[in-house]
C-alpha cells in the first residue's frame, strides 16, 4: 500500500519534523543512538555508497550523512569517526520534492514503534536526486 504518501495535513504542524531536540519528542522520533566504533561494520567507511551534507528540517542544522547497506548514519562532521545510526531503510517510503527529501520509516514491532518521518534539505536538486536514488536503493535492498 503505497498510497499513504500525501502531505502530512492530517498531523498537527511540526509533528513530523526533526524533533529530537525538543524535550519529550522521542515519542515521535526515536533519538538516534551513538554507535561506538566497535559496533560499526569494519568496512563502514569504505562501503558507504552515499555521503554528504544534508540539512535537517526544520532547524536547518547541517549534518554529515552516510548510507551503508540499508542504514542511514550521520555524524557532526566529515572528520568525525563515530557515526550514529539514524534509521534503517527497510520498508521506508522515500519522497522527493525539489531539494527536499522526505523519508518515512516503517512501523516496527507490530506498531509499537510508530512510523517516523524525517525531512532533509540537500544543497541543490541534483544532490537531492542522488540522495533519493541512493535511498531507494537502500530501502529495496534485501541482504
Amino acid at each position: 500500500n503505497r498510497t499513504a504518501m500525501g502531505c502530512c495535513s492530517s498531523r498537527p504542524p511540526g509533528a513530523h519534523e526533526w524533533q529530537s531536540q525538543v524535550p519529550g519528542s522521542y515519542k515521535q522520533n526515536p533519538v538516534p543512538i551513538v554507535n561506538k566504533k566497535k559496533d560499526l561494520p569494519p568496512d563502514f567507511f569504505i562501503k558507504c555508497y552515499m555521503k554528504g551534507w544534508l540539512r535537517t528540517m526544520p532547524k536547518k542544522q547541517r549534518i554529515w550523512c552516510m548510507i551503508h547497506d540499508n542504514n542511514f548514519y550521520f555524524m557532526d562532521s566529515e572528520e568525525d569517526t563515530e557515526p550514529r545510526k539514524f534509521f534503517c531503510y527497510d520498508g521506508c517510503l522515500v519522497n522527493l520534492k525539489g531539494k527536499e527529501l522526505e523519508i518515512q520509516t516503517a512501523e516496527l514491532m507490530g506498531g509499537s514503534v510508530p512510523r517516523a518521518t524525517y525531512k532533509f534539505i540537500a544543497e541543490d536538486e541534483e544532490k537531492a536526486l542522488e540522495w533519493y536514488e541512493a535511498s531507494l536503493k537502500a530501502s529495496s535492498r534485501r541482504n
